[in-house]
């Protein structure tokens, strides 16, 4: 049983992968949501026990070699956000929905500044972190994160009552 819960818990973190690594139009990819680390944090409130760091280790590594990043860097910021969910999954669980929503707005705040500084830092990119557009970018970016987290959450939270016992 144990082995089919876990399959199953790959298989959705498989799938946000696939997501997460399908290209799209260059002014979405800007802003679009990161599906595994949304799929990340689900996990790691609603069964950390079975869901830990190791996973955010794999994962990030994965997402780096599928979009030719520089090696660590999702790692070290899925291993980090992964930290504070299991740290706060009881406060973070009890939160009604918005609640939940809005400190995740605040933390893809940050994970996009993160973004952009590692691309700055790395000469990926030429782009200052406080000009008016990255700023309107992070916001957007981290908007559409809290947004989609209920869709998310509803999802994850279905899918787990289906095949996760």
């Amino acid at each position: 049983m144990k082995n089919r819960n876990t399959f199953y818990i790959y298989l959705s973190l498989l799938f946000a992968l696939v997501l997460d690594a399908t290209y799209f139009n260059p002014s979405f990819e800007v802003i679009r949501p990161p599906l595994v680390l949304l799929t990340l944090i689900y996990w790691n409130i609603a069964l950390p026990d079975k869901v830990g760091v190791s996973y955010s280790i794999v994962m990030g590594v994965l997402l780096d070699l599928l979009k030719g990043s520089i090696l660590g860097t999702h790692s070290l910021l899925f291993v980090f956000i992964s930290y504070l969910c299991q740290r706060f999954f009881y406060q973070f669980r009890v939160m009604r929905l918005i609640q939940q929503s809005l400190i995740l707005f605040f933390i893809f705040f940050l994970v996009k500044e993160y973004w952009l500084l590692n691309s700055t830092l790395f000469g990926e990119m030429e782009v200052q972190i406080l000009s008016n557009e990255s700023l309107f970018n992070a916001f957007s970016y981290a908007f559409l994160c809290a947004f989609a987290w209920p869709l998310v959450f509803y999802l994850l939270r279905n899918y787990r009552r289906r095949w996760i016992k």
